[in-house]
């Protein structure tokens, strides 16, 4: 994944994605599925979008100064599903999807048929999952992520509405009704590489093969494409969504209170992982030593790892935690420890976790080295607020935490 930052650019790469040559210049994929150009779960009317909770499949305003329509001529000669949600403007260029054997997987669309049939009348358990029907489910994960995120965290319906009034209060909720942004949260979901690779190059520049995350004038994007799942043999839809899962809620911490990602990386990171692993922990994009099989490769089994780092006192400490500044910064295995301690802050006292969110996104303006300082004295303060506790006391309430609760299997 990747963030821009405080104006600079700066890439986070997932593990095992490799930056190769000019992707952006590929020519299209011609071999692509075509789909209806109405949905047919809806029909396009007014009553049953109302009862999915879709304002509209388009055309609509996408980010900065393109709009979705600028996004399809972009993409020309492939077929994209697009729908607005309350939070979300979704662009989906994925082919029908085969649901394989994996019981987990099965049991998840299971479930997520079932949801979908409330709102949607028309939607049939089925085995082959058509373009818009696999829309419509990213559509309803990412919803239920933002309710699940707002709730846990106690943001209140419409805290974020008024926030002119609300600003002018002291409480700085930054510049839009959407988690502090002007405009939605967009996801592009692209079935190839050379169509992510086509907008990413056209819309910032910038190249990449796997997944990109990108902080516009008026919101945060979020795009990966299903191509490199396969390839890295990822290939199931449920290791798309557990990335997916992980990439939007470093988008909802970045432009919280519209900080400019001022959240501290091991938070961000962790949490990234934590709302992965409730997934799916088998397909967590750090598994610490490049994972390719989850079946094959018990490495996704992060709870007796963390509890052997503990034990052999290997664990890098809270106070060196404090100081990363990006990806370059963590180790594969410190992704582990920083999911751990996450993990900790999640149950430990849930009703504090308001107040946790709000200390660690002060909005930071500083640039460069004052930055990075002025990120570390935003976690020292909330650590005397929150906690009363130094980092090494931190460190050892964890560690007590992570003896009594993690299994050695």
């Amino acid at each position: 994944m990747f963030c821009i930052r405080g104006g600079r650019r700066r890439a986070l790469v997932t593990l095992f994605a490799l930056c190769v040559s000019s992707f952006a210049h590929a020519r299209q994929d011609t071999s692509i599925e075509k789909f209806e150009a109405v949905d047919p779960y809806t029909k396009g009317q007014r009553e049953l979008m109302d009862r999915a909770g879709y304002v509209s499949f388009g055309p609509f305003h996408w980010a900065a100064e393109h709009s979705s329509e600028d996004l399809r001529k972009t993409l020309d000669g492939t077929p994209i599903v697009f729908i607005e949600t309350a939070h979300f403007r979704l662009a989906s260029t994925l082919a029908s999807y085969k649901i394989s054997e994996d019981q987990v997987e099965k049991d998840l669309f299971e479930a997520e048929f079932a949801a979908l049939r409330k709102k949607l009348p028309r939607v049939k358990p089925v085995t082959k999952v058509d373009p818009w029907l696999r829309a419509h489910l990213y559509a309803q994960r990412l919803e239920a992520e933002y309710a699940d995120f707002c709730q846990r965290f106690g943001i209140a319906d419409g805290e974020f509405a008024d926030v002119a009034t609300r600003n002018a209060q002291g409480a700085a909720l930054g510049m839009g009704p959407y988690l502090g942004q002007k405009e939605k949260f967009t996801v592009l979901l692209a079935q190839s590489r050379s169509a992510f690779s086509r907008y990413l190059h056209t819309y910032t520049g910038l190249e990449h093969p796997f997944s990109y995350r990108f902080k516009f004038s008026d919101g945060y994007f979020y795009g990966t494409n299903f191509e490199a799942f396969k390839e890295s043999n990822r290939g199931l839809d449920i290791a798309l969504y557990t990335s997916v899962a992980g990439a939007v809620v470093q988008n909802f911490l970045a432009g919280f209170r519209d900080s400019n990602g001022a959240v501290p990386e091991w938070f961000s990171y962790g949490l990234a992982h934590w709302y992965g692993r409730r997934i799916d922990a088998r397909w967590n994009e750090w598994n610490a030593g490049g994972a390719t099989n989850a079946d094959e490769d018990k490495q996704w089994m992060w709870e007796p790892r963390v509890l052997g780092l503990v034990k052999n006192d290997a664990s890098v400490s809270w106070e060196q935690m404090m100081h990363w500044t990006g990806l370059a910064d963590i180790k594969p295995r410190e992704h582990m420890i920083a999911w751990s301690r996450v993990d900790w802050l999640m149950q430990r006292k849930p009703e504090s976790l308001h107040e946790i969110l709000f200390a660690l996104t002060e909005p930071v303006a500083a640039q460069g080295a004052d930055r990075e300082h002025a990120r570390l004295e935003m976690q020292t303060r909330a650590q005397q607020k929150l906690w009363n506790m130094s980092p090494a006391a931190l460190d050892d309430a964890w560690r007590a935490w992570v003896l009594k609760t993690y299994s050695k299997k």
